[in-house]
């Protein structure tokens, strides 16, 4: 039972290890969250330019929402008002993955 758990631990890492280094990427390469003004349960997604990002984000409701933004800015919306919103993204660009958190008015 141990090795199994040694083997499985071993697989993982050398799975993850890899996939961490090039999260690192380039730190302008990730999109900016802010909360959109005169809006209710509004999140804006600013993305960099040349870049795509699809994004899933959901509240302390479970509110679910997802879009797939082109450079510029894009907007998840329908979130409880006053509730915190967590971001998640992908890129096609390094550093491939991104994840925020921002309070909804």
């Amino acid at each position: 039972m141990t090795k199994k758990i040694a083997v499985r631990t071993a697989i993982a890492s050398a799975v993850i290890a890899p996939a961490m280094v090039f999260a690192g990427g380039t730190a302008a390469a990730v999109p900016a969250l802010s909360v959109t003004a005169g809006t209710t349960g509004e999140v804006t997604v600013t993305v960099p330019a040349g870049e795509n990002w699809t994004c899933f984000g959901f509240d302390s409701g479970f509110n679910f929402k997802t879009g797939a933004f082109a450079p510029g800015v894009g907007k998840l919306s329908g979130f409880a008002k006053g509730s915190n919103v967590t971001v998640f993204c992908f890129g096609g660009t390094a550093p491939f993955f991104f994840t925020g958190s921002v309070a909804v008015k």
